[in-house]
């Protein structure tokens, strides 16, 4: 089959051996031929070469002398030694200096010598893969650490000021973080940030949904198991912690773990080593833990329903994320920021009318961030504006209350409660639909739907 981008340079003092290489090789390469090591060197600096093959004896330079000079000129540049002398020592040299990768004898066979060379090109081609997928992964590594850069956070200049200055401290760290907030407060992205800006940022990030993954399956899913350890394990699985080996995991939800579990998960933290169901040894695993919960750990480890020592592991450095409530003056920077990523070009004839704001501020946000983003894309995908008002902003918020007499405003239970029934409302019963509207998990809403007596069916 024609190889047609690979070009070969072969490197000969005698006339006739060039000749015979030219006509074995043109057909299916891109051909060039030098008698000298200088006149080599001269073609290496003018036009990419995929393969050198070089003689090892000839006058002025030798080819192990023009090996080193043509190792600085090309990083994918392969190298073939032929020569017809048993030059043991100076071609096992060169090998070991990683100046060759292969070397063949003369006389050889027209056989051998397309076997080496056909060898020789797919090694030229694996190192361009290698190099692109390398620079591929440094592009994917800074677009990641740019979007999570957490001093470009939307409201780590306000609201979040503490949060980001304990992020900025502990993230170069391997230490074991806890996020904790209410559900939509922004957890995943402050993890993601913290990984973005550690010396892990260049390998994985895992994220495990504690809460998500069904009971039967959460032990295969962190651990992994070998083949045959259960009914249906037809081949070795590689849990979370082994495909996050030298990068970070993220345990979302981390309370909704189940209690047997939780001594595995403390065995990880205190071992760094992980079994396999159905295993028969540890496995080492180098991983940076950060968790995130809703939850009040330390009240669950005092009722008995959390490890108290898996939660004093994991809360190293715990970091309280605010809700939106108690930082409503990020509200209009996060505006700006999701219109720029809703309505990417056209965010700068949007504006917040100022009730739409004062509407917003007086909003209890029992969805947080997550619920303002879903309003703003509501916004945009509806064809508001450009100038959003109080209308653009229904039903999900709901007109501020009167104050009562002492001066405070209608108690937080009861607006949440006018929250769901409209989301309810405006998804007509569907609960998925709703959730999706609100920003927060379908459990979730069944939670607080429960909580305030609305009806479910």
């Amino acid at each position: 089959m024609p190889n047609g981008h690979a070009t070969l340079l072969y490197v000969d003092d005698e006339p006739e051996n060039l000749t015979v290489f030219d006509a074995l090789f043109s057909a299916d390469y891109t051909v060039r031929l030098a008698a000298s090591g200088a006149a080599a060197l001269d073609i290496l600096r003018r036009e990419p070469i995929a393969v050198l093959l070089t003689d090892q004896r000839m006058p002025g330079m030798s080819g192990n002398r023009l090996l080193e000079e043509a190792a600085a000129l090309g990083k994918h540049l392969v190298t073939v030694v032929v020569t017809a002398y048993a030059d043991t020592e100076l071609i096992i040299g060169a090998i070991r200096a990683g100046h060759v990768h292969d070397y063949v004898l003369k006389p050889y066979s027209p056989q051998q010598l397309r076997e080496v060379v056909s060898s020789a090109v797919a090694e030229h081609r694996r190192r361009r893969r290698l190099e692109e997928a390398a620079r591929d992964v440094g592009t994917l590594a800074e677009d990641v650490r740019r979007r999570y850069d957490p001093a470009r956070l939307v409201g780590g200049d306000g609201g979040l000021r503490t949060v980001m200055a304990q992020v900025a401290a502990v993230a170069p760290k391997a230490t074991t973080v806890l996020l904790v907030g209410e559900t939509g407060t922004g957890k995943e992205m402050l993890a993601r940030a913290i990984h973005a800006a550690s010396p892990r940022a260049h390998r994985a990030l895992v994220k495990v949904d504690c809460g998500a993954i069904a009971p039967t399956l959460i032990e295969s899913e962190l651990f992994g198991h070998e083949r045959g350890a259960f009914t249906g394990a037809v081949r070795d699985h590689c849990g979370r912690f082994e495909q996050a080996d030298g990068g970070t995991v993220f345990l979302d939800e981390v309370g909704d773990l189940p209690l047997e579990l939780q001594s595995r998960l403390l065995r990880v933290l205190q071992d760094r080593a992980v079994d396999r169901l159905g295993g028969s040894g540890p496995i080492t695993v180098d991983v940076r833990i950060i968790a995130a919960t809703r939850r009040n750990l330390s009240a669950d480890a005092a009722r008995g329903t959390f490890r108290a020592d898996l939660y004093y592991r994991l809360a190293v450095v715990p970091i309280q994320l605010p809700p939106l409530r108690e930082r409503t003056g990020d509200i209009p920077a996060l505006v700006h920021h999701f219109l720029a990523k809703h309505a990417p070009g056209c965010d700068d004839r949007y504006r917040l009318a100022p009730e739409a704001l004062e509407l917003l501020e007086a909003h209890t946000w029992p969805g947080n961030v997550r619920e303002l983003e879903n309003l703003v894309e509501r916004a945009v995908v509806l064809g508001a504006g450009p100038v959003l008002g109080p209308k653009d902003l229904t039903p999900f918020v709901p007109p501020p209350a009167a104050d009562e007499p002492d001066g405070a405003r209608v108690p937080v239970r009861e607006a949440e409660s006018h929250e769901l029934r409209a989301a309810l409302k405006c998804a007509r019963g569907n609960i998925t639909r709703a959730a999706r509207l609100l920003g927060i998990p379908r459990g979730t809403l069944l939670h607080r739907l429960r909580k305030h007596g609305l009806s479910v069916e």
